[in-house]
């Protein structure tokens, strides 16, 4: 074998041989989990941690839901890429989805046996999808000073005869909940499927410091979530 050929393979096993990324465990560092879902709701909580370099990405969140004990065991991944890597913190968050869960008090765990929380489903009393017509929210902006927050929400209707009802919020522990009532006017002699935009914001007293999950509800079971830092 001639030397530059052993060069060739030994460069093509570098480069190529190890791009697929593992597979591993993830440590959660931080969890939020929203309250006010129904037993027809898709339930969502959100779990943050810390990459110690990036070479780390987030890979898919698994969960086990345990009806007879109403526990909920939540696990993290990452892709562990071989290199190189720059030694720095990586932030990273995840949304949860764990489906539909009948009534009920749960523990949610992480899988190493430590509390993440408690989630409370409620008994849903209506077959519809939600229990309002949420607006169909695409953006949000938080700005906050001091103990005051405010929250601009923006999207389009899908029909020209849907506008902004109310805003509703709600802070819970380390959530934000923000419920945009939207209003479809039935009165109407014509209604439009056009696009409207909208944009309405809502301002947010006695917030304490500390870092928040904000999870705006939209419409047909959808949600927006971010994270923020409430100084």
């Amino acid at each position: 074998m001639s030397k530059l050929f052993f060069f060739f393979v030994l460069f093509y096993g570098m480069v190529f041989g190890q791009v697929n990324p593992q597979l591993k465990v993830s440590g959660i560092e931080g969890s939020y989990i929203p309250q006010g879902f129904d037993s027809n709701d898709n339930v969502q909580m959100v779990v943050e941690g810390v990459f110690k370099d990036t070479c780390s990405k987030p890979g898919p969140a698994q969960f086990a839901v345990n009806q007879a004990t109403k526990t909920v065991e939540v696990l993290t991944t990452e892709y562990r890429y071989a290199g190189p890597c720059l030694d720095v913190l990586v932030p990273h968050d995840t949304v949860v989805n764990l489906g539909v869960l009948g009534q009920g008090t749960y523990r949610v765990m992480q899988k190493n046996g430590r509390q993440l929380g408690s989630l409370v489903v409620q008994q849903a009393l209506r077959a519809t999808a939600d229990d309002y017509l949420y607006a169909p929210v695409s953006q949000v902006y938080l700005k906050n000073s001091g103990a005051q927050v405010s929250v601009t929400l923006s999207g389009s209707f899908s029909n020209s005869c849907m506008s902004m009802a109310q805003v509703l919020t709600r802070v819970q522990g380390n959530v934000i909940v923000v419920q945009p009532l939207a209003h479809y006017n039935k009165e109407a002699s014509a209604c439009a499927n056009v696009l409207v935009p909208f944009e309405k914001t809502v301002i947010i007293n006695g917030v304490r410091p500390g870092r928040y999950l904000l999870h705006i509800r939209s419409l047909n079971g959808n949600s927006v979530n971010n994270l923020y830092n409430i100084r």
